[in-house]
């Protein structure tokens, strides 16, 4: 078989493909731009080979003049039956689809009246529906809720909203946002109402502690408003826009608000996003418990939700049960985990909530969450080559024994520095000596686990000639400061040993412990209740 020679035109998949092509064409359309004839163009945009031009009915077939007679000298010739002509005036017979009306598709964009605009989201939806269907029909949740957030939720309408005013669409977006819903409660077995607070929760991004199924309703303002600013800040007088901005203003915060001129810097819809998520995230923290705030602050700290972002893998052990996923997202929402005149079998004195269930030193899950997570960060050592040491001062007589400052030690840690002594610890935010502080500040109960784990083993790690390295998280999930120092040192040696970015090795770390975290806190939740006793006045 000869050789097949790439000699002629732009060829497929040729990543400069897109670039050579449009600096030809780019030529032709100054050339319609500066001609005589077409003077009268309101509209002259291309994406590639995909044009829109828009005036006159003279204006715009002279347009197609100018193509027809000087395209083909640059090799590029109009293809008339792809063509599509939206208007009365006499045309090209070779172009064959013809439309009298104003309502039209552009580049899968919508352009017509609110009903038009509306019908159009509506059908689009039809295509996303099937697979909302295929999603509820997944037996693991845990895959289902990442396809559904990645592939299914709002990256399904950016388009859409990005070039369509919100005003025009917001019904339809709405009924959109409820399909989002309903697969969400269909995939995890929950009795979730969309005016509920654990919704509005899930709505928000990871970041922010949500599962990241921003409302497509909600967040088409930014999206509108971010398109405008970058690609046709002089639309920005239309009333289209000045709806949108309106309406935008009464989404977020006094201080949030924007107005005209619109900036027109990068990353626009990005920021109009955070400030209606701002909102979003201090209204639920307002009308909340002080264990509610508690609890959104620390699933809101750097990493919490990292559990979140790990590819479902049961060969990596980053797999979740149907249960344990049930378990940790209704934790995770604030959702009722436990009867209500349920009582602890080991604690009959203590009421059975969601806080006792993952503190409660009976039962050994307590003891398996912690060994689970210090095993892990032994593992991860030992693939740094740090050599490792489990359980180490474990035997210098009663008392030490009792203290036991390293769970893993850590023979080399820094240049000329002393062994590490890696003491891992779980606390919680919900304790009564630290709650009414961890309402307020995020890390407070991770902060103070600190200091105790200082004041009780630096001098016995001193006489040892140790350096005590306390690795503390929250049962949401907020980790301390010493914790983010050692994990970003660690990620760097992983990251020397597997040639990959130390972001790269530092996600699999928190992502890691994070599943492994949330899906012990599930598995004693889940202990808990089948052994709860109940109360009969």
């Amino acid at each position: 078989m000869g050789m097949l020679r790439s000699a002629t035109g732009v060829q497929q998949g040729d990543p400069l493909g897109p670039l050579l092509f449009s600096l030809v064409l780019h030529g032709l359309i100054l050339k319609i731009a500066e001609d005589d004839m077409c003077g009268e163009l309101l509209f002259n945009k291309w994406y590639l080979d995909d044009g829109v031009l828009a005036g006159t009915s003279l204006s715009v077939r002279a347009a197609l003049d100018v193509i027809s007679s000087l395209g083909p000298s640059l090799g590029l010739y109009i293809n008339f039956a792809k063509c599509e002509v939206f208007g009365k005036a006499a045309f090209p017979s070779e172009i064959t689809k013809r439309y009298h009306t104003p309502q039209l598709e552009i580049l899968g964009a919508p352009i017509g009246n609110e009903e038009f605009c509306n019908n159009f989201v509506i059908n689009k939806q039809s295509s996303v529906s099937f697979l909302l269907q295929q999603l509820q029909g997944l037996e693991n949740p845990q895959l289902a809720l990442a396809l559904l957030r990645k592939c299914a939720a709002f990256c399904k309408m950016t388009h859409i909203s990005r070039v369509t005013p919100p005003t025009l669409i917001k019904s339809s977006l709405s009924e959109f946002d409820d399909s989002i819903h309903h697969c969400f409660t269909e995939c995890l077995a929950l009795n979730l109402s969309p005016q509920s607070s654990g919704w509005k929760q899930a709505c928000l991004s990871l970041s922010r502690g949500g599962l990241g199924l921003r409302s497509v309703a909600v967040h088409s303002t930014a999206a509108y408003l971010g398109s405008v600013s970058s690609s046709s800040p002089d639309l920005a007088s239309s009333h289209y826009v000045i709806d949108a901005l309106n309406l935008f203003n009464l989404q977020v915060s006094a201080e949030d608000t924007v107005s005209i001129p619109l900036p027109t810097k990068s990353h626009f819809q990005h920021d109009l996003s955070q400030r209606i998520e701002n909102c979003q995230f201090h209204a639920l923290y307002n009308s909340g418990s002080l264990a509610d705030r508690a609890r959104l602050l620390s699933i809101s700290s750097a990493h919490a939700s990292s559990w979140l972002q790990v590819v479902p893998s049961p060969r990596q052990g980053c797999d979740m049960a149907t249960s344990e996923m049930q378990w940790g997202i209704k934790w995770w929402l604030g959702l009722p985990l436990t009867p209500e005149l349920g009582v602890c079998a080991y604690c009959p004195d203590k009421a059975l909530d969601a806080h006792h269930a993952v503190t409660c030193k009976f039962g050994g899950d307590v003891v398996a969450r912690h060994n689970a997570l210090r095993n892990a960060i032994f593992d991860f050592c030992k693939r740094a080559l740090l050599n490792p040491k489990l359980e180490a001062g474990a035997g210098l007589g009663h008392e030490r024994r009792l203290t036991r400052p390293a769970d893993i030690l850590i023979p080399s840690w820094s240049n000329g520095d002393k062994p590490a002594a890696i003491d891992v610890s779980i606390t919680s935010p919900l304790k009564s000596n630290i709650l009414s502080e961890a309402g307020v500040v995020a890390g407070a109960a991770a902060r103070q686990t600190e200091e105790r784990k200082h004041t009780c083993n630096d001098t016995i790690c001193s006489e040892l000639g140790w350096k005590c390295v306390p690795l503390v998280v929250e049962t949401f999930g907020a980790w301390g400061r010493t914790a983010g120092q050692f994990f970003g040192e660690l990620a760097s040696r992983l990251a020397a040993q597997s040639h990959s970015s130390k972001t790269t090795m530092l996600n699999n770390i928190y992502g890691r412990l994070s599943l492994i975290l949330v899906r012990a806190n599930a598995r004693a939740f889940n202990a808990s209740n089948n052994n709860i006793l109940y109360c009969i006045g």
